[in-house]
């Protein structure tokens, strides 16, 4: 690991600051390998078959000062980070995560050169409005399914990403990350005689989820009940062109994995606030106690983001083979935070 840092305190380190650059390379990472669909469900022992590098810039500043009965402190950080698979044991190989959905396809792939667990599948480019827009969609040049009917107004436009005019297994790409260009946080304290308030704040920027609970919940081909946003679904020309058709053939496949349910991730959430009262030492005093504080804690207080689904704050999951490869920011519906308060006292004697 290579690290360059810089450290600097002003005015009594009332004002302190660092700064640290580093390349973090791991090497012979333990992983669960590629396979074959024929080994069936037999369990694969993990190999030791990556590298990855890690590298970016830390970030941390802080400040103290008092005027008069009022003192306080604030301090940030945020780190800088970019996350790059160096090597895989096979050249030109990928790592895959569990199939999902009713297409039975994998959301994630690692891939040589790319961030670790990046989100895999087709592009989309709206809704057919009309049976016009199929004829002419240069997407399906090749692809029968124009002809025979499988593909209707409604149904999402996928991109023919190879050139060969039909939409296949060979258009799928990397649609997106799963790594925060910036991780930040914040905090604060202020004490004023008696009372003390004290704040904790976390936030990620530039990082990209794959609602994998929303792909299945606009899918009437399953049994369970559907989104709200379904009511939102295209049932004539011109009234959607972001929510497919509702029906159970599912002959197009709208909701296989694809950018449709890559969503930005960002975030800024109140991870802790706590607010206390200490009672004057001449009250104490009275009572017999050296010491005497009633607050009020409060967990997971709000959350700031446009992500659709229940939590932002998702990181990594394991797969359904119980194998060791993680995804990160794949939202299968983890049971969301808790927002909790708690009212307490410390009393000492």
């Amino acid at each position: 690991m290579t690290n360059f840092g810089l450290e600097a305190g002003l005015f009594k380190n009332a004002l302190y600051f660092t700064l640290n650059y580093f390349i973090k390379d791991t090497k012979d990472m333990l992983l669960s390998p590629p396979s074959i669909g024929t080994i069936g469900t037999a369990a694969i022992p993990d190999q030791n078959i990556g590298q990855l590098r890690n590298q970016g810039l830390e970030i941390e500043a802080s400040i103290r000062k008092s005027v008069g009965d009022v003192s306080f402190n604030i301090g940030a950080n945020a780190t800088f980070i970019k996350n790059k698979i160096v090597k895989l044991a096979t050249p030109g190989a990928f790592l895959a995560s569990q199939l999902y959905g009713r297409g039975q396809q994998e959301i994630v792939r690692t891939y040589e050169g790319h961030p670790y667990g990046t989100f895999y599948g087709y592009k989309s480019d709206g809704i057919y409005q009309n049976q016009s827009a199929i004829d002419a969609d240069p997407n399906l040049a090749n692809d029968e399914r124009r002809t025979n009917g499988q593909i209707v107004p409604g149904d999402v436009r996928f991109k023919d990403l190879n050139g060969d005019g039909m939409v296949d297994d060979q258009d799928r790409t990397i649609i997106g990350s799963p790594q925060a260009k910036i991780n930040y946080g914040l905090n604060a304290g202020v004490n004023y005689k008696g009372f003390d308030l004290n704040l904790f704040f976390v936030g990620v920027g530039g990082v990209s989820i794959f609602n994998a609970d929303r792909m299945q919940g606009l899918d009437a081909s399953y049994s369970f009940n559907l989104y709200a946003d379904a009511e939102k679904r295209w049932n004539g020309e011109g009234s959607s062109n972001s929510i497919p058709r509702l029906s159970i053939e599912n002959q197009n496949r709208n909701f296989r994995p694809s950018d449709m349910f890559v969503e930005k991730g960002d975030f800024l959430r109140m991870k802790n606030l706590t607010l206390g009262y200490s009672l004057p030492k001449t009250i104490i005093a009275k009572l017999k106690m050296s010491q005497a504080r009633i607050y009020v804690t409060g967990q997971n207080i709000f959350t700031i983001t446009k992500y659709s689904g229940l939590n932002p704050e998702l990181g990594y999951i394991g797969d359904n083979n119980g194998g060791n490869y993680r995804q990160l920011n794949v939202d299968y519906a983890q049971y969301p935070l808790a927002r909790t308060w708690t009212i307490g006292a410390t009393l000492s004697f």
